[in-house]
């Protein structure tokens, strides 16, 4: 039986998101504009630029959310998107923080294997945060009004899937492709 653990790298990450929004933040205001505005996709594309700078072979391997809109867009005024991306030739995990303004920050650190479910890149033809959020629709609990944590092909999981720990009611699991899947991977 094979055994997946998150890295410590990881939950640092995930304590840091988990604690910045806690920390006496103003109510979040829904974001308007089109569904692209806000999403991981939108997040993705500010990202991946930097991405390209820091390796020209490195993948796209975690996507994670903090305060994120049951529409699967972050509010205009809290949350962030983070893009980590593993390079093979470097031996490096580069990630990207994609505040909810669209500005960004950066960090390295040496990474000797690829992280992800199963050490696998985020499948090609992955569909976007919105159309995730939605497949939630119906199943989440009435009074969730945001995801606190979204989180996309981590190793807790052995498959590629999206986790959101919405702000009430059970977690909530759906496929890449936005297939829903349940209360448990």
């Amino acid at each position: 039986m094979m055994r997946k653990t998150i890295s410590v790298a990881s939950l640092i990450f995930v304590f840091i998101l988990l604690l910045g929004s806690n920390c006496n933040q103003p109510a979040p205001i829904t974001r308007p504009g089109s569904p692209y505005d806000g999403s991981a996709f939108w997040a993705r594309d500010i990202a991946q630029p930097l991405i390209t700078n820091f390796a020209g072979d490195a993948q796209l391997y975690n996507v994670m959310g903090a305060q994120v809109m049951v529409d699967g867009r972050l509010p205009t005024n809290l949350g962030n998107w983070s893009m980590v991306a593993w390079s093979p030739s470097r031996q490096e995990e580069f990630q990207v923080i994609v505040k909810n303004d669209g500005t960004t920050s950066t960090s390295t650190r040496q990474q000797a294997t690829a992280p992800g479910a199963n050490n696998q890149p985020v499948p090609a033809g992955w569909v976007n945060s919105t159309v995730i959020f939605n497949a939630t629709n119906g199943h989440r609990d009435a009074g969730a009004s945001m995801a606190t944590l979204a989180v996309f092909n981590i190793a807790t999981y052995s498959r590629a899937i999206w986790g959101m720990n919405f702000n009430a009611g059970q977690n909530q699991y759906v496929n890449w492709d936005g297939t829903y899947i349940g209360t448990s991977p």
